[in-house]
């Protein structure tokens, strides 16, 4: 949490508002040196399950969600910015699904922008590469124990995360249906709001230059995303093209594979109301 005390309350509000579930839970809440009041919408709340963590120095969102991982005590993590919300069923259709052999449930996405509300629908999980659907770490439950630390070097830890925990390990994934974690997109203080090229390149370098240590899984899935950001209009075109294609020289022999069985293929995009 930095600096959400216009969203803080919502984002509480969505997990304490789960239809009847039976899970025990925490919501572990990591400020990092927010200057506007959002710890003070936190405390007022006064909920037993609420753990709010105070930082004395902001050192951004990766050492934030390692603190947060260091204190859970659950069999679970689930992440979430402090924007964001969850469907009111989440947590009842994970505890209907949750079986002992998963590693991961993955769910899907909605997107709300200022024009519109697009449902990013997960249709099927088909290999591990499921684990980076969407590129972040919030549409999931991971087992606690499998979790690594971010890379606090990083401002985009999300996608180093992801290709890390996914290169070289399997991973048994299960899909929650017909749920959703809420993107907003419309906050304008938000770091994809205020895109840092600069950060966003130095993620990519250290991906890139992992590239030849990944299983082909995992290299299918890094040529997949860097390609893919050549379709994003929330970058500069100059960055997502050099990336795109820096990363098709690299990968090339796996463009028929990614062609054939690409992870957009299992993913259903609908705009909503």
């Amino acid at each position: 949490m930095h600096n959400s005390e216009k969203y803080i309350q919502e984002t509480i509000a969505s997990i304490l508002s789960q239809k009847e579930h039976g899970l025990n839970y925490e919501i572990i809440i990591v400020d990092d040196l927010s200057t506007d009041n959002s710890r003070e919408v936190v405390k007022n709340l006064q909920h037993e399950r609420i753990k709010l963590i105070e930082l004395k120095k902001n050192c951004g969102s990766a050492n934030a969600r390692n603190i947060g991982m260091k204190s859970a005590q659950g069999n679970w993590i689930q992440f979430m910015d402090s924007d964001d919300k969850i469907s009111l069923d989440l947590y009842k259709k994970f505890a209907e699904a949750n079986k002992t052999n998963i590693d991961c449930f993955v769910f899907s996405v909605i997107i709300e922008n200022y024009k519109n509300k697009i449902k990013r629908t997960i249709t099927e999980v088909n290999d591990k590469r499921t684990f980076g659907y969407f590129y972040v770490v919030w549409n999931k439950f991971i087992k606690r124990e499998l979790c690594i630390p971010f890379k606090v070097e990083f401002s985009f830890e999300d996608t180093c995360f992801v290709i890390e925990m996914m290169n070289n390990r399997e991973w048994n994934i299960a899909l929650i249906e017909d749920t959703f974690y809420i993107y907003n997109q419309k906050n304008a203080d938000s770091k994809m709001a205020n895109f840092n090229i600069k950060e966003y390149e130095k993620m990519y370098s250290y991906i890139y230059s992992q590239i030849d240590a990944c299983d082909e899984l995992t290299k299918m899935f890094i040529l997949e995303t860097f390609v893919g950001i050549a379709f994003s209009r929330g970058m500069p075109l100059l960055m997502r093209s050099r990336i795109a294609f820096r990363t098709i020289l690299k990968l090339y022999k796996y463009i028929p594979d990614v062609y054939r069985n690409g992870i957009r293929n299992r993913i259903k995009n609908t705009v909503i109301q």
